[in-house]
């Protein structure tokens, strides 16, 4: 199967913390990063399906137009600890990753294409990814 990934980047700031816990044990736990502090994020999405007749399988400013809908017009230059899906865990890369693949996944619907994998970078070498998983499928 062909696959297609485009890279998007934005600026964003939060702070890791548990709101059920203190101030002191959120540091324990997070370090530096309970405090607010701001990334340049980037965002790899892949596409996995069939070309139509065009001989893409999305072109790339659809799928653009998309993710900026989506997650960009929220994300960028936000605090991401204000943010709903947030509010009650932390916006870690890991978080993030899991909920923009739910997020795009609700998007990116089509019979010749799926939503494969989506990567949260959130430094140049610390990042977390959500692939698709076989019960993904059904």
């Amino acid at each position: 199967m062909l696959s297609i990934t485009k890279e998007f980047s934005f600026h964003a700031a939060h702070r890791l913390h548990l709101p059920s816990l203190s101030t002191e044990e959120n540091v324990r736990i997070y370090g530096n990063c309970a405090k607010l502090h701001g990334h340049t994020y980037r965002l790899q999405v892949t596409l996995a399906g069939l070309p139509d007749e065009t001989g893409m399988i999305l072109h790339f400013g659809t799928l653009k137009g998309i993710v900026e809908r989506e997650i960009l017009n929220r994300y960028d230059h936000a605090d991401l600890s204000d943010l709903a899906e947030y509010r009650h865990l932390p916006a870690t890369a890991e978080n993030m990753a899991e909920h923009i693949f739910r997020t795009l996944d609700h998007a990116l619907v089509s019979k010749r294409f799926r939503l494969e994998r989506v990567v949260v970078f959130e430094t140049a070498t610390a990042w977390a990814s959500r692939s698709r998983e076989e019960s993904d499928y059904a």
